[in-house]
């Protein structure tokens, strides 16, 4: 939109006079600075405002700090500087310069510590009048004197200086370090001192130690310690002594005097290894070299055994050396040998000698003889002759079976504690006459041949025997009266827990079990195992009754009743409340079973073979008749329902139960049987 009566207006035109242009400019630079007063007034403030007073601490105090920043203010090691990472380098003469960023926080006063590592110093050493001496610094070779070590860290070191024929010197040093350069000169003294050697006759060699020296008279040095020095010419004994050198202390050795040498015999024997003596001194076993005095007789005497002795003289000159050889000639004597069997083959020092008895001419020194003959076991052994008389050897083989028979044990102990004793059986007959008062049916008369050695146990098997497999087992009471004390013998246990007890016994000593179980139950014997059993019927009556040259025992005590007091454990008056049927006016103090072996023992020296328990035996029950057949090691039936029990026991008082030949079975557990052990020797 446009306004039509707008006017413009021409002004009029005035020119500036000089004056007025001065006093203009002047306006404007007084503008000027003042606001450039102002802006800098307000950058200091707003600098004093935003800066940070940061102080640096260095080591050591003289060193210079460069801090890389625009804005900065510095009072002594105190800055002001702003928020901010500035690049800074420190530095002081003799020390590394160290370069570092320096991070300034928000934080208003802010410290920084630095410390300038250390430049190493040098150490310039010398040994006057030594060159090449060894120089080592903290145990490193550092090269040979004169030299300069170079690059050494500040501080304390060890210096060793070493050079041949001079005393070491170790000693503590400073090193300045910052990068300066010190000296040190180190005097070695001397570790030897000057000798002089003079000997009658001279030019004779001298060593020290192995080394060779020279020939005297001869002045040298030697080190300081003590010395093997030895002095020899041909023709004249060495001399030998050790001397003690001090350094510095010079030594002059002039009353030294040679000896005309000694004869030198070689001395040797056929054979060799004989005594020698050399005028009754002994000088040792040849071969030897003999030292002897020259122009002077000596008599040599050799002496061996089983060589008769020999001797020689001898009066050798200075220098001499004779090579002696000795011929020993053997020393005999006569030795009558009785050889049986006559047929036996003798061997002396592993030659035959002959069949049978031999008169033989040997050395008289020690020989091994032997004896051998099919099937019979070897002799061999060592004799030692002696000189001067005729000698009888007299020598008898021993048969296989023989050695065997010797070699086994006649008593052994188990594992448990049981002592087994050796058995040797032979044919007897078992069962009963049917003549025989309290004789049974199934007692038959029979004959066994028992062939086999076998050991049984002196006692039955105990409660703390049989608790050592069954930890559990308790054996009862009767009438309050305890089964179950650990000496006691074991019951209330079935066949098949006594034969469980003699695999788990064969177990702990590695023998072949007699025993065949499957999932814990017994199902078959093995009778060639050596391990431990039950005893068959056969052997437990054997051992029980057997005596040689008679039918055998009826009783334990005897042929006839009553028995004598206190032989055994039977049902006796003090039973009478607990069992029907007792020994009339006879009292062991014992209602139940004793402790085994608590009596006497009985037949082959086995305890309770009657009274205290009966025991279960290996065979399976079976009546059978009587007959003239001999069966060998029999075992009893192969099956059956019924176990075999042999022997009386506390709760036994009959005629027929007290019999050795009483056959009971049963197949439960009874509180008056129990059971001992046997095995086969092998």
């Amino acid at each position: 939109m446009h306004d039509e009566n707008i006017r413009i207006e021409a002004a009029p035109f005035k020119p500036h006079t000089p004056g007025q242009r001065s006093r203009s400019l002047k306006l404007r630079a007084g503008v000027v600075l003042t606001g450039l007063f102002l802006l800098i007034s307000l950058g200091a403030a707003w600098f004093l405002f935003s800066a940070r007073a940061v102080y640096i601490n260095v080591t050591p105090a003289e060193a210079r700090i460069d801090v890389a920043a625009i804005l900065q203010l510095r009072l002594a090691d105190r800055f002001l500087l702003l928020t901010g990472s500035y690049p800074t380098e420190i530095g002081a003469e003799g020390y590394y310069p160290l370069a570092v960023e320096l991070p300034i926080t928000e934080q208003q006063n802010q410290e920084f510590h630095y410390q300038l590592q250390p430049l190493p110093g040098s150490l310039r050493i010398t040994t006057p009048g030594v060159v090449n001496a060894a120089i080592l610094l903290d145990g490193a070779a550092r090269g040979v004197a004169p030299t300069v070590i170079t690059e050494i860290p500040q501080g304390g070191h060890r210096l060793t200086i070493q050079a041949e024929r001079y005393f070491p010197v170790e000693t503590n040093i400073e090193i300045e370090g910052l990068g300066r350069e010190q000296e040190l000169a180190v005097e070695l003294k001397p570790a030897w001192a000057d000798v002089e050697i003079v000997s009658d006759p001279q030019d004779a060699e001298v060593f020290l130690g192995e080394e060779s020296l020279g020939r005297t008279p001869l002045a040298m040095t030697i080190l300081e310690g003590r010395h093997r020095l030895m002095v020899k010419r041909d023709g004249f004994k060495p001399w030998i002594d050790h001397i003690q050198i001090t350094a510095g202390q010079a030594q002059r050795l002039t009353d030294i005097r040679l000896a005309p040498a000694d004869a030198t015999v070689l001395l040797s024997s056929d054979p060799p290894q004989a005594n020698a003596t050399v005028n009754g001194e002994y000088m040792g076993m040849t071969p030897l070299e003999l030292a002897l005095t020259p122009g002077q007789a000596a008599t040599i005497k050799l002496h061996k055994p089983g060589f008769l002795s020999a001797e020689r003289s001898l009066k050798p000159a200075s220098g001499d050396q004779v090579r002696l050889n000795v011929p020993l000639q053997p020393e005999l004597v006569e030795v009558s040998f009785d050889i049986r069997p006559a047929d036996a083959e003798l061997y002396v020092d592993g030659a035959l000698a002959g069949t049978g008895s031999q008169r033989l001419r040997l050395p008289v020194r020690g020989h091994r003889i032997e004896v051998k003959k099919a099937g019979y076991a070897d002799y061999s052994d060592r004799i030692a002759l002696l000189g001067g008389a005729d000698q009888q050897v007299a020598i008898e083989l021993k048969t296989i079976a023989e050695v065997r028979k010797a070699q086994i044990k006649s008593r052994v102990t188990t594992t448990a504690g049981q002592t087994l004793k050796l058995l040797e059986p032979y044919t007897f007959t078992l069962g009963a006459s049917r003549r025989e008062a309290g004789r049974r049916a199934n007692e038959p008369l029979r004959t066994v041949e028992l062939r086999k050695p076998f050991y049984l146990s002196l006692n039955e098997v105990t409660n703390a025997q049989f608790r050592e497999m069954k930890a559990d087992h308790r054996s009862g009471e009767v009438q309050g009266i305890s089964l179950d004390d650990d000496p006691q013998p074991v019951v209330n246990i079935t066949w098949e827990q006594a034969a469980q007890y003699c695999n788990w016994l064969s177990r702990k000593e590695s023998l072949p079990l007699f025993y065949q179980e499957t999932d814990g139950r017994i199902t078959g014997i093995n009778p060639a195992a050596s391990g431990y059993r039950l005893p068959s019927e056969a052997e437990w009556e054997w051992a029980a009754r057997a005596v040689p040259g008679t039918e055998g025992l009826k009783f334990p005590w005897g042929p006839a009743l009553p028995p004598p007091d206190k032989s055994g454990n039977y049902a006796d008056e003090t039973s009478a409340a607990v069992i029907g049927r007792i020994l009339e006016n006879y009292n062991d103090d014992h209602l139940a079973a004793a402790p085994v072996g608590s009596f006497p023992a009985g037949n082959n020296g086995l305890f309770d073979m009657g009274g205290n328990v009966s025991e279960w035996v290996n065979d399976y029950y079976g009546i059978g008749l009587e007959s003239a057949n001999v069966s060998s090691d029999p075992l009893g039936p192969e099956s059956g329902e019924f176990h075999v029990i042999k022997g009386s026991s506390w709760a036994h008082g009959t005629l027929a139960e007290l019999r050795l030949s009483y056959r009971d079975y049963g197949d439960q557990p009874r509180n008056d049987v129990g059971f001992r052990i046997a095995r086969y020797v092998e």
